[in-house]
């Protein structure tokens, strides 16, 4: 997977973000004879708000940088779909707003986000991720994301999202507003939150990776842990849980995340629905 910084893209290209893929000479045309050319003079560069795309899916970090281009107030100034990458890469490059997943290469995009306010409690993060679940939404919040959008929304909703955070609010994207007002309306956040509340968000996460079928060497892969760590985790959502057994926990987490899949694709029917068709230009990929 390609993680490299939109100023490498420069030194080859010499057109910042748009010149990924050749697109320079082609696009000018598209842009018309009287279109400005295609490097931004200092003053448009001082005044571009610097964005860290952080998500697993490329089709995902292609388009935003696209999207945010056209704005002319944004700019993708690097990307990755690596958690120790993004790190290095959001010290290098400070930006002031950071667009994650929440299940990445090498971690966890909830514990990057308590990283990211920890190196810059200035800089902003949404999230924009396929998981419409309370739980998910609440520890995006707790962990410090000032957004959260779902690769559903339309395109033109990131930068309703990225505007409001800005001037110092919360967002949620319509898909998890709906979601939202639902699961208030029926009490399902109340009963999702009550069964896992005493996980801390390291074990959250083991829980939902386990439900999907990794074992201790490849969940100690995956998260850069010693399998001796992950067991101590293992152990500790078992005494949480009131669980006896591996086999107990690995049930557990499999229908937890089952009922996930489930409460999501339910909700997404009933959306549909409602609106009686689908949103245009959805953000679409994995997490």
């Amino acid at each position: 997977m390609q993680n490299q910084t939109i100023n490498d893209r420069r030194l080859r290209s010499g057109s910042g973000v748009g010149g990924r893929n050749g697109r320079s000479s082609q696009h000018q045309k598209l842009k018309g004879a009287d279109a400005r050319p295609e490097r931004p003079s200092p003053i448009e560069t001082l005044t571009k708000t610097n964005v860290l795309t952080v998500h697993a899916a490329p089709l995902i970090r292609f388009g935003l940088a696209r999207f945010l281009e056209t704005s002319g107030r944004f700019e993708v100034c690097a990307e990755t779909d690596d958690v120790p990458t993004a790190r290095q890469l959001f010290v290098q490059q400070q930006p002031q707003i950071v667009v994650l997943g929440l299940t990445l290469r090498g971690g966890d995009g909830i514990e990057l986000i308590k990283d990211f306010r920890k190196l810059n409690p200035s800089a902003r993060t949404i999230v924009l991720t396929t998981r419409e679940d309370p739980l998910s939404m609440q520890r995006a919040f707790r962990a410090g994301a000032r957004g959260y959008l779902v690769t559903t929304d339309p395109l033109p909703e990131i930068l309703i999202a990225l505007d409001q955070i800005l001037s110092g609010n919360l967002y949620v994207g319509p898909s998890v507003l709906r979601r939202l007002l639902g699961n208030l309306a029926n009490g399902a956040i109340e009963s999702v939150t009550s069964e896992l509340k005493h996980l801390s968000d390291r074990e959250l996460q083991v829980l939902s990776l386990i439900g999907r079928g990794f074992g201790a060497s490849r969940l100690a892969h995956e998260l850069h842990l010693s399998v001796k760590t992950i067991e101590t985790y293992q152990m500790h959502i078992k005494e949480k849980l009131g669980l006896r057994s591996a086999a107990e926990l690995s049930e557990k987490a499999t229908r937890w995340m089952m009922h996930s899949a489930r409460r999501n694709l339910r909700f997404k029917k009933q959306a549909s629905r409602k609106n009686g068709h689908t949103s245009p230009n959805p953000l679409v990929g994995p997490c």
